[in-house]
């Protein structure tokens, strides 16, 4: 995993496949929803806050860029190994349906988290400080 700001986001691009298209997708019109790119899979959301529930997924083979725009929301990770010989869902998704949380963000404005392939998260998880749904661009990234 990598956390780190929006506007730095440039620099991880050697280390990682399409990482520059990602970044670009900051400066498209806003339209809240899913689409494909070519190397990308792109989600917009102004979703609620869900409370958490020990479910993780990982992409089997795609990076997995996640910025928030305004608002934010809370991330947790659980263990890489809890991935290793599960199979993927039709979308290439790894489910963790009871895992511990090893680590957790909380994601403000202008932050980015990349989980790498197989490296189980949960994103938007509500907290009681959350005023509101937060504004977020979520990019799977294909090898």
């Amino acid at each position: 995993m990598i956390y780190d700001t929006i506007d730095h986001i440039h620099e991880y691009a050697p280390l990682i496949d399409h990482l520059d298209s990602a970044g670009e997708q900051l400066h498209t019109p806003w339209v809240v929803g899913t689409q494909a790119l070519e190397g990308m899979h792109i989600r917009r959301s102004e979703d609620e806050l869900t409370p958490f529930s020990h479910r993780f997924k990982a992409s089997k083979d795609s990076v997995t860029v996640h910025m928030v725009l305004s608002g934010s929301e809370l991330v947790a990770t659980t263990y890489h190994e809890l991935s290793k010989g599960k199979k993927p869902d039709g979308n290439g998704h790894i489910h963790i349906e009871d895992g511990p949380v090893a680590a957790a963000l909380t994601l403000r404005e202008g932050d980015v988290v990349i989980f790498m392939p197989s490296e189980p998260y949960c994103l938007g998880i509500e907290t009681a400080g959350t005023a509101s749904p937060p504004r977020t661009l979520t990019i799977e990234l294909e090898k």
